[in-house]
């Protein structure tokens, strides 16, 4: 899993690039956190266009970023998800939770 971050109109932009699973969680869940407690952005996107998979703990890391945006004043946007992994979001009735936008430009929007 590669990760890179940039800031774009205010946002705080993290691209995940490889698959987001249990290999990989704990390296995500602290760069996650580390952006959202940085607090230098009113917005953090998480672009998955490169993500081509994620496992239950891929989930549990996206709701744990959830939870300490809400907790911080930080609204969370999820861009670019692929079919496969915004089916996963789907079967298990999380895409409701977050706010999901089809690419990133309309994310930074």
């Amino acid at each position: 899993m590669e990760i890179t971050s940039e800031i774009k109109n205010h946002s705080k932009i993290v691209h995940l690039i490889g698959n987001l699973d249990v290999h990989n969680t704990h390296r995500i869940e602290s760069v996650f956190m580390d952006q959202v407690k940085a607090g230098n952005s009113p917005v953090l996107i998480l672009d998955l266009s490169s993500v081509e998979f994620i496992s239950s703990a891929g989930l549990r890391i996206i709701v744990a970023a959830l939870r300490e945006c809400k907790e911080r004043d930080v609204e969370l946007r999820l861009a670019g998800i692929k079919p496969a992994v915004r089916k996963v979001f789907e079967i298990i009735d999380m895409n409701s939770m977050f706010s999901i936008f089809d690419t990133l430009e309309s994310a930074i929007k």
